[in-house]
């Protein structure tokens, strides 16, 4: 099969792409360097120098391809670039029967299905409230897109919770985080011990692979998760243990955290940002929790790792990069 993936050099697609290549799969990696990197070099890969804000750039990357892995997006940093993510979806979406794409593959975010109205959640459940935030929007309305008009042509939504694996430079930040004032006091929505959807790089990039391989996969919204019952608390705590650090949590309460939430929410069209904190305050105080029986079921997927290995795995990453 040739694949065609953007964000393939990144914390997620790295991982999708050396699955691919382990597989046998010939793979072309949309990026805007020119080289492959070092250490897919002799692989099955080739590059396809272009720019996601190029958005014929990434048609011209179509042509020849089976499956497209769409890992990667502008970074939204604002409305302008949420805008710009979705228009580059519809052009995606017009062009794929022309260039016989056979199936897309789009990674959303856990946080398109909203706060769910019950736990535990499925893909079906109806959401309590949306989040508003520009990250999220356009991840709803790029599935929107696809659902509505991705005629004659497979898809497969997969809507990750949050990442966790060597290799993120926002997990590092978390890390040094957790690490300098963990014994001191984090402070933190609530008091963290609420359920949390978390789920580790390699199992999510096992299941994006196979979103592009199962027959039984198109046409379908993955909500992927580890499956495990686990608190913000007892993710912060083994990293702090992973680091020999003891971590106390300074809960903030929800209600006090709303007020100026409400606040920044109301301004924050001024500056094109769409923050949406008053929701989010919900989101990391109360207790989410969604099932995976979906993926195990169609993709014939399994998470292969625990919180504990998991975040081990994570810290061992880290450190061999200090």
């Amino acid at each position: 099969m040739k694949a065609l993936v953007t964000g393939g050099t990144g914390f997620i697609g790295g991982h999708a792409v050396d699955l691919l290549l382990k597989e046998n799969h010939a793979v072309r990696l949309f990026s805007r360097r020119p080289d492959i990197p070092e250490g897919l070099r002799g692989k099955n890969v080739e590059v396809f120098k272009g720019d996601l804000e190029n958005f014929q750039s990434v048609i011209d990357a179509m042509h020849g391809m089976e499956v497209f892995y769409h890992i990667g997006e502008i970074k939204n940093v604002n409305r302008a670039a949420s805008e710009k993510n979705v228009k580059l979806m519809g052009h995606i979406i017009e062009n794929l029967k022309d260039k016989k794409v056979r199936r897309l593959v789009f990674i959303s975010s856990i946080t398109a299905a909203g706060i769910p109205s019950e736990i535990p959640a499925r893909e079906d459940t109806e959401p309590e409230a949306i989040l508003k935030d520009h990250y999220t929007s356009y991840k709803r309305a790029c599935e929107k897109l696809i659902t509505d008009k991705a005629s004659g042509v497979e898809y497969v939504i997969v809507r990750p919770a949050p990442v966790y694996g060597p290799g993120s430079r926002y997990l590092g930040r978390l890390i040094n985080t957790v690490e300098r004032i963990g014994p001191i006091g984090l402070p933190f929505i609530g008091d963290a011990r609420n359920l949390a959807p978390l789920i580790y790089v390699k199992d999510l990039a096992r299941a994006i692979f196979l979103s592009g391989m199962r027959s039984d996969a198109a046409g379908q919204v993955f909500n992927l998760t580890d499956g495990q019952r686990h608190s913000w608390f007892e993710f912060l705590n083994t990293i702090a243990e992973s680091l020999g650090k003891k971590l106390r949590i300074i809960p903030l309460s929800p209600l006090f955290l709303r007020i100026p939430a409400i606040f920044f929410d109301l301004f924050s069209g001024i500056f094109g940002i769409e923050l949406d904190l008053s929701n989010y305050t919900t989101y990391f105080s109360r207790d989410l929790f969604f099932e995976n029986s979906k993926a195990k079921n169609l993709l014939g997927w399994e998470p292969e790792f625990t919180l504990n290995n998991g975040v081990r795995e994570m810290i061992k990453g880290y450190k061999r990069l200090d």
